[in-house]
C-alpha cells in the first residue's frame, strides 16, 4: 500500500493550535520590543532633524499649514473697488477725530481666510520671538535624543494648535488693521479686509453687502488713525508687550514655582472666575490689566465712529446695525465655548465695554472731551473709569 492518497481526518485538521502563557507573552514581548525599536529610530530621526534645525517654541510653518489645510481655497478678488471706500472714509473720520495720517497709511489689501491667516502667523511668530532664546536655554541641558525628540513634537503640536485656533478666527474676522507692535512705529500696518466673510455674513443676515462693506471699513480706517496718528500709542503698546514677554521669561526660567503660584491662585479663588487669572502673576495681571483698558479704549472708540460716520453716510443703517447686532447675540454655542477656552470673549467685552465709555464721554462733553482721549497715555481709562465714565470726566 503505497503512501499516496492518505488524508488526515477532518478532526485533526481542525483541531486549534494549543497557546500557552508563554507564547503570549513571547508575542507580547515581541511586539513591544518591535515598537520600541521603531519609536527609537523615529527619535533617532527626529532628533537628527532637530539638531540641523531647532524647532521654535510654536512650529509657525505647520500652524500655516495645518490652518490652511482647514480652509477653502480658490479665492476670486472682487471687482468692488476697496480702496474707494478706504479713500472716501478718511476725511470723515479726520474730521470726526480730529487725527491726521501720513501718506500711504490708507492702503487696503483684499484678502481671503488663507491670505490672513499667512499675515498673522507673521505677526504672533515676531511676537513670540522674544521668548525664544529662554526656551532654547531651558532645553539646553538634555540633548539626548529623546529630550530633542519631545522639544520638535512640542513644538509641532503647538503648531498643529494654533493653526487650528487661527481656521477658526479666519472664518469668522471680517477686517483688520494688522500692527506689528514690536517693529519700529515709522514701519505703517496693513489694511487688511477678508471678502469671503464679508460676502458671506451679508448673504446670511441679509444685509445690502455694499452697506456692510461701508460699515467695516469706516471701522478699520479708524484703527489707521488711532495707529498712525496718535503719535504715543504705538510705543506705548510696544512697552507693555515688552514687559510682558520679560515676566513671561522670568515665568519660563523657574517653571515650578510658576506652576505652584497658579495652583495656588486657582485654590485661593475656589476655582471660580476667569483662567487667564489663575496663569497670570501679580506683575502679569497688572500689565493685562492696562492692556485691557487701552484696547477697550481703541475698539471703543472705533465702534463709536464707525456707528457716527454710518449713520450719516449709510442708507438704512440702523437696520444694518440691528441685524449685525443680533448675529452677535446669537452666537453659536461651541463659537462661545472656543471664545471662554482660548480668552478672546475678553476681546469681544472690550467693544462693548469701550464703547459705552466712548458713548458716555461724547454725551458728557461731545467730540471735543472724546479728542482728549488720545492726548496723552495719563488719558487712558483705568478699568475702573471704563465703568464709571464719570471718574473720568473728574479726574482730566
Amino acid at each position: 500500500m503505497c503512501g499516496c492518497g492518505f488524508e488526515p481526518a477532518k478532526e485533526e485538521m481542525a483541531m486549534p493550535m494549543i497557546r500557552t502563557p508563554w507564547s503570549r507573552s513571547w508575542n507580547l514581548a515581541l511586539w513591544l520590543g518591535l515598537t520600541a525599536l521603531v519609536a527609537r529610530a523615529g527619535a533617532k530621526m527626529l532628533a537628527t532633524r532637530e539638531r540641523q534645525a531647532p524647532t521654535a517654541m510654536v512650529d509657525w510653518q505647520m500652524a500655516l499649514r495645518t490652518a490652511q489645510q482647514l480652509l477653502p481655497v480658490g479665492f476670486q478678488p472682487p471687482e468692488y473697488n476697496y480702496q474707494t471706500l478706504v479713500d472716501d472714509a478718511a476725511p470723515h473720520v479726520a474730521q470726526l477725530t480730529g487725527l491726521q495720517v501720513p501718506a500711504g497709511a490708507l492702503n487696503v489689501r483684499v484678502v481671503d481666510q488663507q491670505a490672513w491667516v499667512a499675515a498673522n502667523v507673521r505677526t504672533f511668530a515676531q511676537l513670540m520671538q522674544p521668548l525664544e532664546p529662554v526656551y532654547f536655554a531651558q532645553l539646553h541641558d538634555d540633548t539626548s535624543d529623546w529630550g530633542l525628540t519631545a522639544r520638535h513634537l512640542n513644538g509641532r503640536v503647538a503648531g498643529v494648535q494654533s493653526g487650528a485656533l487661527l481656521s477658526w478666527m479666519a472664518a469668522r474676522v471680517l477686517g483688520q488693521y494688522d500692527v506689528a507692535f514690536l517693529q519700529d512705529s515709522q514701519t505703517p500696518g496693513e489694511l487688511l479686509l477678508v471678502e469671503p466673510n464679508i460676502a458671506r455674513i451679508a448673504r446670511e443676515q441679509q444685509v445690502d453687502v455694499g452697506a456692510l462693506r461701508q460699515w467695516i471699513v469706516i471701522h478699520e480706517v479708524s484703527h489707521v488713525f488711532q495707529f498712525e496718528g496718535v503719535a504715543w500709542l504705538r510705543p506705548y503698546l510696544r512697552d507693555l508687550m515688552t514687559r510682558f514677554m520679560q515676566t513671561m521669561a522670568d515665568q519660563m526660567r523657574h517653571p515650578s514655582s510658576g506652576v505652584a503660584a497658579v495652583m495656588q491662585r486657582a485654590v485661593q479663588r475656589g476655582g471660580q472666575g476667569n483662567w487667564i487669572e489663575w496663569v497670570l502673576s501679580p506683575a502679569q495681571r497688572q500689565i493685562f490689566d492696562e492692556m485691557q483698558a487701552v484696547m477697550s479704549l481703541i475698539e471703543g472708540h472705533s465702534n463709536y465712529v464707525m456707528n457716527r460716520i454710518g449713520a450719516q453716510q449709510i442708507p438704512q443703517f440702523g437696520e444694518l446695525q440691528r441685524r449685525i447686532e443680533a448675529r452677535r447675540q446669537q452666537r453659536p454655542t461651541l463659537d462661545n465655548l472656543i471664545m471662554h477656552a482660548t480668552g478672546m470673549h475678553i476681546k469681544m467685552a472690550q467693544y462693548s465695554t469701550g464703547e459705552a465709555f466712548v458713548n458716555a464721554i461724547a454725551a458728557h462733553g461731545g467730540d471735543d472731551l472724546v479728542a482728549q482721549l488720545w492726548q496723552s497715555a495719563a488719558q487712558i481709562p483705568t478699568a475702573a473709569e471704563l465703568v464709571h465714565p464719570d471718574q473720568w470726566v473728574r479726574r482730566v
